[in-house]
């Protein structure tokens, strides 16, 4: 009876948060249609122009940072690796102004680094640079996470064998380690790209006038334009199924 019970308000829980929200975007579709002749408008191709080759430039930049990053993590013993793996982590449970406000307080007009290179007549909030930066800044752990998972369950005994053979610590890292580590470096990408074009709270404090998907829809929706808003919600809600497929499949396989 307490296993039944408990299981009943997982699914009506479930429900509620996930299952009716979908249903309530169809009921509102049926009250205001979907116009898929909307797709070619400017005010939907923008944001997802934007949103799709700015996911594309940080998951790029989140692979060549996150994958040498992971594997010091796994495979280096140094003062403050502690410190340096809860920094990682972080962004996994900053809240996404919090982050915002600190990319501004960096690369703003007078933040930290922003200042010199306002001197140097390089501006960086409010480009798209900015939107990558906040991008990658929430999808590097992922793909940290997800190849560190992969690296730490390699068997220590092949790693020996190639330092036997006389492999050096980069054909070592070539030849072995991130061969065998192909499958967290997927996984990883494919997470690290659905959250960096999910991303909302940052890309909107440091866009400025360019908008992302995300804040496309909540533009639309606080400015009660549904029509838009319908389409650009079916368009992310597509992106995040296909995201969710390719990695299942990956995980599968």
């Amino acid at each position: 009876m307490g296993v039944k019970f408990a299981t009943s308000i997982s699914l009506l829980v479930f429900a509620l948060l996930i299952i009716f929200p979908l249903i309530a975007l169809v009921f509102n579709i049926f009250s205001a249609p979907v116009d898929f002749k909307a797709l070619s408008s400017r005010s939907v191709i923008n944001p997802l122009i934007l949103s799709v080759l700015t996911a594309l430039i940080s998951t790029a930049i989140s692979l060549l940072v996150g994958v040498p990053l992971a594997y010091v993590l796994t495979y280096k013993s140094f003062p403050l690796r502690d410190v340096l793996d809860t920094m990682v982590n972080l962004p996994f449970v900053l809240p996404p102004s919090v982050a915002g406000y600190l990319l501004l307080l960096t690369f703003g007009k007078y933040g930290l680094l922003g200042y010199p290179l306002n001197i140097l007549g390089i501006t960086i909030m409010f480009t798209t640079f900015a939107i990558v930066i906040a991008q990658t800044f929430v999808a590097l752990p992922f793909v940290v996470k997800s190849v560190r998972a992969t690296m730490e369950d390699i068997q220590p005994s092949l790693i020996d064998a190639a330092k036997t053979l006389g492999a050096r610590e980069f054909e070592i890292f070539r030849e072995v380690i991130l061969p065998l580590s192909k499958t967290g470096v997927l996984s990883g990408t494919i997470m690290a790209y659905a959250r960096a074009i999910g991303e909302f709270g940052a890309t909107m404090m440091v866009g400025g006038l360019l908008v992302t998907l995300p804040v496309a829809i909540y533009a639309n929706a606080i400015g009660g334009d549904r029509e838009t808003a319908n389409v650009l919600a079916v368009v992310l809600i597509a992106i995040a199924f296909t995201i969710l497929t390719v990695f299942k499949r990956v995980v599968r396989s």
